[in-house]
């Protein structure tokens, strides 16, 4: 009797392991979960930091700055992929890094831009069957907001893109950096050091839908700092998307060096700045969130400087933004 339970608890246990197995990692690329996952094969030895996704979809083409090219001198804009996927028998969001060429749009642009400065910051916005190509250049050690403007993105033929143009108005003071459009298209955000001695977030009001000629010669631009969103600390990479948008900040509330904070449009005002937490925010430097939602899960990406693979580096995470 005494050896037939020991059989009995043998097999209970055997069966218990069995059945808490966890998923073989080794048939997966990146696991993402609510931890930031490094981005492998997209980064170098070098800096790599100040991501945009112009297309957000299960395979996307990612564009963001690197000193690898110049081999840790200047920054210029590249271009990778991803491929997502979701195993629901394991509950698993993976994201595959390939070995493909660069993305097709990436080869017209980035001789039209990249140059023996640095390139910081790209951002995609989409004007009819066109693609307006956003990015900080430095000139006499002033970063001004440029574009290009890829004509019929979307398909094949009679494609064009034109030289690099300097955005009227908003680059007259300081520093200008990381633009972004807002959901209703007629607002820029964008950081600036103008008139201040750090950085703080600032809008530019059009009068209508931004095109590009309202780019090149609109000036009657109301522009405004963004008293809820800036702070008497370096507010600096805003991001918008629907009805949030993410930042980095050195304010207080932190976990050391820049920080990432989100903030929900309400109420016609944005809210007060919430800190994204220790799970994501580390004693390093956390830099230029952008956030979106591929397979029905809500991801962020972002670079750091904590240990990696050198550098600053791009990493992954699951985030989940309270709305309420």
């Amino acid at each position: 009797m005494q050896q037939n339970m020991k059989h009995i608890i043998f097999l209970i246990l055997i069966i218990f392991v069995i059945g808490c197995k966890k998923p073989d990692d080794a048939k997966y690329d990146i696991i993402i979960t609510d931890t930031p996952a490094n981005l492998g094969k997209l980064n170098s030895k070098y800096d790599d930091y100040n991501s945009d996704l112009p297309y957000p979809h299960q395979r996307m083409d990612i564009f963001f700055s690197s000193n690898r090219n110049s081999k840790g001198n200047n920054f210029d804009i590249v271009a990778g992929k991803m491929d997502f996927s979701y195993h629901s028998e394991e509950n698993i969001l993976n994201v595959n890094i390939p070995d493909d060429e660069a993305p097709s749009p990436s080869k017209l642009i980035f001789p039209k831009i990249n140059s023996t400065k640095d390139e910081f910051g790209p951002y995609t916005y989409y004007s009819g069957n066109d693609l307006i190509f956003m990015y900080a250049t430095s000139l006499n050690d002033i970063f001004s907001i440029n574009f290009v403007e890829y004509t019929n993105w979307n398909f094949s033929n009679n494609n064009n893109v034109s030289n690099s143009i300097k955005i009227a108005k908003i680059n007259d003071l300081g520093d200008n950096l990381y633009p972004s459009i807002d959901f209703g298209n007629k607002e820029l955000y964008f950081c600036s050091n103008r008139n201040s001695n750090v950085f703080n977030i600032y809008t530019a009001k059009y009068s209508s839908e931004i095109n590009k000629q309202l780019l090149i010669s609109e000036n009657n631009i109301e522009i405004n700092k963004n008293t809820i969103l800036s702070s008497v600390y370096n507010d600096k990479c805003p991001y918008v998307k629907d009805s949030v948008i993410v930042f980095t900040s050195t304010r207080d509330g932190g976990f050391g060096g820049y920080d990432l904070w989100y903030s929900i449009y309400k109420d016609n005002s944005w809210g007060s700045p919430v800190n994204f937490g220790n799970k994501i925010n580390s004693e390093y430097d956390e830099y230029r969130p952008v956030f979106f939602q591929v397979i029905g899960f809500d991801l962020m990406i972002f670079s750091s400087n904590r240990p990696g693979m050198g550098g600053f580096d791009l990493y992954i995470v699951k985030i989940s933004i309270s709305k309420t």
